[in-house]
């Protein structure tokens, strides 16, 4: 009995270990696509990029957030939909957007 309790904990250690480690692959390729979007099809330099990272959501939505280096203040979102990449939204660092924030690296 101590045998098998022993083995499901192992089997349920490994389960968690595999899930953690399967979403951490996954956030990294979003990360780099979306950089590889910025700089191959917008036309970046990889220095022009602060900050970059990847969030899963709720519903569930994967965003990746990008901040500009000549922009700190603002950060930028991107998500990918259908084997495309764009940016869905914005807002500043710290507080909210009340209208008059000018963002420099707005994509229509």
């Amino acid at each position: 009995m101590k045998r098998i309790k022993m083995l499901l904990l192992v089997i349920v250690l490994m389960a968690c270990t595999l899930g953690l480690v399967g979403l951490k692959i996954f956030k990294d390729k979003t990360t780099n696509e979306v950089e590889t979007y910025l700089i191959e099809e917008r036309g970046y330099n990889p220095n022009d990029i602060n900050e970059v990272y990847t969030q899963i959501g709720k519903a569930p939505l994967v965003s990746t957030t990008i901040i500009f280096d000549d922009d700190r203040s603002s950060r930028y979102f991107y998500r990918k939909e259908n084997g495309k990449i764009y940016q869905y939204s914005r807002a500043p660092v710290q507080g909210v957007d009340d209208g008059t924030k000018q963002y420099r690296h707005i994509e229509e």
